[in-house]
């Protein structure tokens, strides 16, 4: 039997947690984004306080450092996370705060007097960002979030430095135990496919964005 088969089937389990790695980091990141980037026009100085702090924490570290500090340094206050949560949890600390920074930027483009038409409406604070502006937000909003899911599926191969078995690292083992099994590692072959891959997933999403950001110019 070739080598073909069984190394495709690993490779297939390095897929499979990559895109559930990326499936839950998008949920959790885009929901916790966007409640904290709709929070930042609040005027609770306090709380715009904390949101840029933790905006500016995440979004200016490096991505590994992140996935190290939830890994290695959260067992120390006892808040111990096997190596595909320690990944998910810092790949969604980081996308969050991107995702918080656009959100913002999209509601803040929306000119005021619209919210400000909304309150002349009756509308309270929640029904104002609910029903008008958050609407108008979202077609500004879809380029830089697709930037982003992009962003994060490419992230999702630093989980490998915390042990999760996902596409690179599953092709990266594959070729290790060729090159010791038969003397030929047929990278070309196994890191050929895996650019592949990537792109196939990626290449849609930055198509969408190009698109979407060529009718906001119109």
């Amino acid at each position: 039997m070739g080598w073909e088969g069984p190394v495709a089937a690993y490779m297939l389990r390095g897929l499979i947690a990559t895109l559930e790695l990326t499936l839950i980091c998008s949920v959790a990141s885009l929901v916790a984004g966007t409640l904290l980037g709709v929070a930042f026009i609040a005027e609770a100085r306090p709380l715009v306080a904390a949101i840029r702090l933790y905006v500016e924490l995440w979004r200016g570290l490096p991505l590994i450092v992140i996935l190290f500090f939830v890994f290695f340094a959260l067992p120390v206050f006892d808040l111990r996370l096997n190596a595909f949560w320690a990944a998910a949890v810092g790949l969604s600390l980081w996308a969050s705060a991107i995702t918080a920074e656009n959100v913002r930027g999209a509601v803040e483009s929306i000119p005021r007097s619209q919210r400000e038409g909304a309150r002349a409406l009756g509308f309270g604070w929640v029904g104002m960002m609910w029903f008008v502006v958050l609407p108008q937000a979202l077609r500004r909003l879809l380029p830089p979030t697709l930037n982003m899911l992009t962003s994060l599926i490419h992230g999702t191969s630093l989980a490998a430095q915390l042990g999760v078995l996902e596409l690179l690292e599953s092709g990266r083992r594959s070729i290790q135990r060729l090159l010791l099994d038969f003397g030929d590692s047929h990278s070309l072959e196994i890191f050929g496919a895996i650019l592949l891959i990537y792109f196939v997933i990626c290449y849609p999403l930055t198509s969408l964005s190009r698109a979407f950001e060529r009718r906001l110019t119109i």
